[in-house]
């Protein structure tokens, strides 16, 4: 299920006005950070239930009830072809994404709703972005900021930090940061790695793909108790959520960390690894997997 959050947020926005409060005096009537309050009236977050029921008394209206008018309901769509790119992007399989994106421009020629074919124009953006990645970096960032700027139009890198993203923009902001560690600014990529970390919500789906990336980022730098760690924390996040996107390139890096700081339990979590990616048909990822313990790590499977 998705929903129209551009206009959702608006009239939250229009109604607290109305009522002549502030989000600071929502904040403390509620006790709900105004971060939050402020990324709902941007439209850029799925506000949970037990918030809506929290804020609804203060508004003097079901906002649960209110959430449901702006739903779309051809949403399963879009969602099963963004799940299939997540699942061959996960598996390294760039090569066959022409079927998902010839599909995304179909959605978009039949949708009249102008925040849904942003939703859609913005996943094309993101996966011709990411196939660009490997051979042409400029186009590949070109693509990736005309994405975000679809939906944060001042975008700016120089000051990235002071926008409000949704998660879409997270895993865009990401990917840019993907392209700066390529072009060596190490300390960039970091940086903005631990902002996407700390901008969503840990049952966010984009949450365990940042802690994967960030785990990948302290392995390079030696620093494996701080890489479980985030191994960890994207696996708690994918168990609680029932998220199975990326759970195995999780427990491969949980494993190597796991190898690297002489922990035992390593070939289980590798074994867990190779067991996810036969159980969703990743089999070159599975490959890849045992090549690199093999050949890199020294370790049998």
């Amino acid at each position: 299920m998705i929903y129209n959050l551009d206009l959702f947020g608006k009239k939250l926005e229009k109604m607290r006005k109305s009522l002549n409060l502030t989000q600071k005096e929502i904040s403390e009537l509620t006790y709900i950070d105004s971060v939050t309050i402020r990324r709902i009236e941007k439209g850029k977050v799925i506000p949970k239930l037990d918030t809506l029921e929290i804020l609804s008394p203060v508004f003097k209206e079901d906002l649960t009830l209110l959430l449901l008018q702006y739903r779309f309901d051809d949403y399963s769509v879009f969602y099963e072809i963004k799940n299939r790119i997540e699942s061959k992007l996960d598996g390294g399989e760039l090569h066959s994404l022409n079927r998902e994106l010839k599909e995304l421009n179909n959605l978009l020629s039949s949708t009249k709703n102008t925040y849904y074919k942003n939703l859609i124009t913005q996943l094309i953006l993101l996966t011709e972005g990411i196939v660009l990645y490997k051979d042409n970096n400029d186009k590949s960032m070109d693509k990736l900021i005309k994405a975000i700027r679809i939906t944060t139009s001042n975008f700016n890198l120089d000051d990235y930090d002071s926008f409000v993203y949704s998660s879409m923009e997270i895993r865009i902001l990401m990917n840019i940061a993907f392209i700066l560690n390529k072009l060596n600014h190490k300390g960039k990529y970091i940086e903005i790695m631990e902002f996407c970390i700390n901008s969503v919500d840990s049952n966010d789906e984009v949450y365990s793909k940042v802690c994967h990336n960030l785990a990948g980022a302290y392995r390079r730098n030696k620093d494996f108790e701080k890489a479980l760690e985030y191994s960890n924390m994207g696996i708690k996040s994918c168990q609680e959520n029932r998220n199975l996107n990326g759970l195995n390139l999780l427990y491969y890096g949980k494993g190597i960390a796991e190898y690297k700081l002489n922990k035992n339990e390593y070939i289980d979590s590798l074994k867990i690894s190779i067991y996810l990616c036969k159980a969703l048909g990743q089999d070159k990822l599975k490959d890849t997997i045992i090549h690199n313990c093999k050949e890199i790590f020294r370790i049998d499977l």
